[in-house]
Parts: C-alpha cells; structure tokens; sequence
C-alpha cells in the first residue's frame, strides 16, 4: 500500500486528504479514521472507472457494491490485513453491459447473483433468457434503508425484463462485527409459476496456499467439457472431496493443483450437510466464509481454472438452488427451483472475514468460525 498525503492550507480551511492506493483502485478516507472509530457507515460519494459505488464499511471489513452491474460485490475486504478476499479478473475491468451480453466476456470478478438461469434458456412464450440470467447486466435500483451509530442497510433491487420478476438484495452490517447480513427476496410478480437457478457467484484468487472447507456428502462432474481440459470422465459422482482421474490419480478437491496446471472442471455438490463454506489462505491465515440455510439453497457449484479458462487462475464456490447448470435439464431432472404465482423465495446468509485460521471445522450460524481441531 502507498500512501500521498495532501495538504492544503487556507486561513479559514484545512484539509487533509489521504489517498490509499490499492492494488484495484484508489480509496478515499479520512486520515482521523485510526484516532477514533465512530461506527458503521455508507459512503456514496465516489466512482470506481466511471461506475457508481456504494461503500459500506464498519471497523473490521469493507464492502464496495456496483449498482450499475446488477449491484456486484467487487470487493470484500479484511481490514485488519488489508487483503480483498474476492477475485479480480486481471483483464476484464467492471463495466456497463447490454442486456444480453455474454457473462464470461464481461467477468471482471467480485460476487455476481446468477438468476433465473445461467446458460441461455428459451421460456415457453418463445423468448430467451440471457446467458447467466437477467441480474448481472442491468443496474440496479438502490436506497439506504438503515444507518444508525450501530447498523447500516442498503437494499438493492433488479427487475426481470423477461420474466414478472423483482429481486432483492439487502446487505446490514453491524458495529464491531467481521460478517455482513445479506436478506434475499425473489418475488414472482406474474400469474404462473417460474422455474429457475440462482447461484451466489463468489469467485475467489487461488495459490497453493489456497483451502477449500466444504460440508459436502457427494460431487457431480459436470456432463459437458466446454473447456477441453477436463482431468475427469464427464458425469463422474464421487465421495467428496476425493474423485479418481481415469489414469488412477486421487485429487482432494480441499486443495489446488499446481499453476502450471492448466485444467478447468466444473462440479455440482448436491444436498450439502450444512450451509456453509470456506475459502482460506493457511499460509496468511485469512479466508472467506458464508453461512446459508439449505431449505432454500441446498446446494453448491464449484468451478475451477488452474490456467485453464481463459489462462485464469480461480476458484467459483456458489451456493446454489438447483442444478446442473442447463435450467431444462434441471427441470427434467426436479432439481430447479420453482417460485409460485404471485409469491416470494426468501433467504438471509452471511458472509463472513476472518483470521487465524489455517483450516475450518465448521461455521456456525451465527457466523462464528470454528478451526479444525478446535473444540
């Protein structure tokens, strides 16, 4: 981190300004801020490459949400060890998308809502949905909903252009924790039932450092290999987290492979154990984590290129309502969700910053995480 202190002095005015130049951008604060913490707070009052971005910030993380971009999560920072826990596509910087447009061409990284569908999908009147759904690539609609000394809210909202949809998306934070709220509304605003997808679309840098703790039973190897560099047999189900490579390798999805690499596999994890998941660097002992609850969202996809897609180095962990990722197919099979006429699906997680953890047991859903071989 470099800083470029300011001073200008005026006999009526000071002002001081510090700006933090980080590695994605550049951060306004206030250079008083370590002197005395005055509790959680939104700031609105600045851009990111010409897009609007909301800020909201409390002592122990800092999330930096996109409107403009179906209100992405681009960052999710640890403070305390100044560390940005999602990935950022190094190529592909956040930008206004046409409706329509395809999601890879446009991923810059950060958390994405991938809803009512991720590949294309034609719906009965004859009409497609959009690659990845009708989230990502339309602004959203925003307003503060809370800010007080101990709590901020900001809800976010996106309508369906196809589909008589409106999708919420509330995220509070509150002093003094190291989680942020996130309460979800899909409401059905039509008169007949909609089948869809949602994945939480969390994307996350990877090293060799890099732990994936899952409370998963089985995995599904997706039935396609769109990428060509696929290890496993198409369609292969095995006990997580080992699969069998058809030339006898044993790989525990928990780690990553070397760099170099050059694979991509995509998975599905049905019916999880519990609703939750972390993603940890053991060496610099910080991850992410998020909590979920799995009458609503019973599943996970994981996607992973070690240099594969794209020459990216990444891991997708998403939690999910349905699967696989071809909503017809889901469909057949009875593993889409179905949101009733003139109803709502509604679920709150959370997601969760923290440090001194090599290795995660489980988390709680209060958000607290508990490290492996602790009591």
């Amino acid at each position: 981190m470099h800083n470029l202190i300011i001073y200008c002095n005026v006999p009526w005015l000071e002002i001081i300004i510090a700006f933090y130049v980080r590695g994605n951008g550049v951060v306004i604060t206030d250079p008083d801020e370590e002197e005395g913490w005055m509790g959680p707070f939104i700031d609105t009052d600045w851009q990111y490459r010409g897009l609007q971005v909301v800020r909201i910030e409390n002592e122990n993380i800092r999330l930096d949400v996109l409107p403009e971009v179906g209100a992405k999560i681009y960052n999710f920072v640890h403070k305390a060890s100044n560390k940005n826990l999602l990935w950022h596509n190094p190529r592909v910087p956040p930008e206004r998308a046409v409706y329509g447009s395809l999601f890879d061409d446009h991923w810059a990284g950060g958390w994405d809502e991938l809803l009512p569908n991720d590949v294309p999908f034609k719906i009965p009147s004859g009409e497609t949905l959009p690659d990845h759904g009708e989230v990502w690539s339309q602004a959203s609609e925003w307003d503060i909903v809370e800010e007080s000394g101990d709590v901020v809210a900001v809800r976010f909202v996106t309508h369906g252009r196809i589909l008589p949809t409106r999708f919420e998306k509330t995220i509070s934070l509150h002093a003094g924790e190291s989680f942020c709220s996130v309460q979800y509304a899909y409401i059905n605003l039509g008169a007949a039932p909609i089948d869809f997808l949602w994945n939480i679309c969390c994307p996350f840098e990877i090293s060799s450092a890099t732990r994936l703790d899952i409370p998963a039973r089985r995995g599904i190897i997706e039935a396609t290999d769109p990428w060509n560099t696929l290890k496993f047999n198409p369609g292969t189900e095995y006990e997580w987290p080992y699969a069998v490579t058809p030339a006898g390798e044993r790989v525990d999805f928990r780690t990553m492979p070397p760099e170099e690499a050059g694979v991509t596999d995509f998975q599905y994890l049905p019916n999880l154990a519990s609703g939750w998941f972390a993603v940890t660097d053991a060496d610099a002992q910080v991850g992410f984590g998020m909590v979920f609850p799995t009458d609503v969202i019973p599943h996970l996809s994981l996607f992973r290129s070690v240099g594969g897609w794209r020459g990216q180095h990444l891991v997708s962990v998403e939690p999910s309502v349905g699967y696989p990722y071809d909503l017809a197919v889901a469909k057949e099979n009875g593993t889409a969700g179905r949101i009733e006429a003139d109803a709502a699906l509604e679920a709150k997680i959370k997601a969760i910053a923290y440090e001194g953890v090599a290795a995660v047991e489980r988390i709680e859903p209060d958000g607290s995480v508990i490290a492996r071989g602790q009591a």
